[in-house]
């Protein structure tokens, strides 16, 4: 063999092995990434055990948390993409006088996945089977917030003899028209550069921190909270949840016409909180909540027999935050008048 041939071949072999390792590399680095965090994933979890029942809903479970005691059962169906530690004063404030239950849709903290899409239908039937699998029978007062809404008006309009009364807090109430329609995006091939970032986990390594890091990762208003409540706050967001709040988005269209069709029940109280300013910019002060929709949410409360529409004055779209004595009042209205009934 010539020292020709020699030097060409070791350059053949080294090309071959750096095609190789560019060919293998990403895929095993990507498999070796998700196998790394879905462990660290399933430790986090076991590190930090719901504190309240796992109940089988369809071929999933479902996490319900309750307090207190008494009836009716407040339950709380929170919006798209916000866990129930953003209700937290209003839940401790109920549980003094009774009942008051909070739950992870699927998907969402302990909770495991559901079924897709993520519509209002889908996630209000699995409400009534957790809350039928229960050991609460009812009467509940269900309180929702934005995209809780939707659930909350099938919910009423298809098990409302469950219920004593529905408050929503800002509903999403849109004119199905300017609901954009979601173009699915083509799905970039797995073994491409931009298919494999595309499914890499975006929040595994912040999960990972919080996994080895604990309490230290929370803000210091929630330190001090109950332990079942930091730790609902650790586990947050996962890719699970991420899949389900990406669906209910995209569902929001359906979401819409179902609620729209719904019926809420004649002797059914139904009260609609309607802020009287948007959220905020990223640069400038809130702004009042506009007109239009102000008059959607006075036509939603009217829609109902014992509808009645309620001005959060100083509130943005976070009523629970902004305004939790005048959302707690309201609830203690309905509950009072449910109670009265009884």
């Amino acid at each position: 063999m010539t020292a020709a041939s020699h030097t060409g071949g070791r350059w053949a072999r080294r090309l071959l092995g750096l095609l190789i390792a560019v060919i293998i590399l990403p895929p095993a680095l990507f498999f070796l990434t998700r196998g790394v965090l879905a462990a660290a994933n399933t430790v986090l979890e076991r590190r930090y055990p719901p504190p309240g029942r796992m109940v089988p809903v369809g071929d999933h479970r479902l996490h319900l948390f309750c307090q207190g005691s008494g009836t009716p059962t407040v339950v709380i169906e929170p919006g798209l993409g916000v866990d129930w530690v953003a209700w937290i004063p209003v839940v401790t404030d109920l549980a003094r006088s009774g009942e008051v239950c909070v739950y992870d849709r699927a998907g969402y903290g302990w909770s495991e996945p559901g079924p897709f899409p993520r519509t209002a239908q889908q996630i209000a039937a699995e409400l009534h089977e957790l809350l039928s699998r229960s050991e609460h029978s009812g009467p509940f007062v269900l309180v929702a917030h934005s995209f809780g809404g939707y659930v909350a008006r099938v919910y009423a309009g298809q098990y409302g003899s469950t219920l004593a009364g529905v408050v929503l807090a800002d509903p999403s109430e849109q004119d199905p028209a300017d609901i954009p329609r979601v173009q699915p995006k083509p799905a970039a091939s797995p073994w491409t550069v931009s298919g494999l970032i595309d499914r890499l986990p975006p929040l595994g390594w912040d999960r990972v921190k919080r996994l080895y890091r604990g309490d230290a990762t929370l803000p210091a208003s929630l330190r001090a909270l109950p332990p079942s409540i930091r730790s609902r706050a650790i586990i947050r967001s996962s890719l699970d949840q991420l899949a389900a709040e990406q669906s209910e988005l995209d569902s929001r269209r359906p979401s819409q016409q179902q609620a729209t069709a719904a019926v809420i029940p004649p002797d059914v109280p139904f009260v609609v909180i309607t802020p009287f300013y948007r959220l905020a910019p990223a640069d400038g002060p809130s702004e009042p909540t506009p007109a239009a929709q102000r008059e959607r949410q006075r036509a939603l409360a009217a829609s109902a027999a014992l509808g009645t529409q309620v001005f959060a004055e100083q509130s943005g779209h976070f009523v629970q935050i902004d305004q939790p004595d005048l959302l707690l009042k309201v609830i203690r209205d309905v509950v009072s008048r449910a109670q009265g009934r009884r």
